[in-house]
């Protein structure tokens, strides 16, 4: 003779078992350089050199320029990758030296 099993064995079973709770999703930052390689218009050589350059210039060159300084991407390839990295805003950059922005009063 077979022993009869309920049909909700299965459920009271899991019922018991721990739960773990589910992954939240977590934002990363990226950054503009990151984004040029993850997007392959830069590879890892030349997205490193961009940094190296960026990190060594007197006054931090952005990363965008340096792609274009060292001549990895034409200027209107950046500005498309930027928009796009920029989900299509308009980002109006105001050219206040550092030194310039740190001295300002505020009003």
């Amino acid at each position: 003779m077979v022993p009869h099993t309920p049909a909700f064995a299965p459920r009271a079973a899991q019922r018991n078992r721990p739960t773990t709770p589910p992954r939240l999703a977590v934002l990363e930052t990226v950054r503009f350089g990151e984004f040029l390689r993850d997007q392959m218009l830069l590879s890892e050589e030349q997205w490193l050199a961009a940094l190296a350059r960026h990190w060594s210039a007197a006054s931090r060159l952005r990363i965008g320029d340096a792609v274009v300084e060292l001549g990895f991407l034409p200027a209107d390839i950046v500005e498309r990758a930027a928009a796009e990295f920029h989900d299509g805003l308009d980002v109006v950059e105001i050219g206040v030296p550092r030194r310039a922005r740190a001295t300002q009063e505020p009003t």
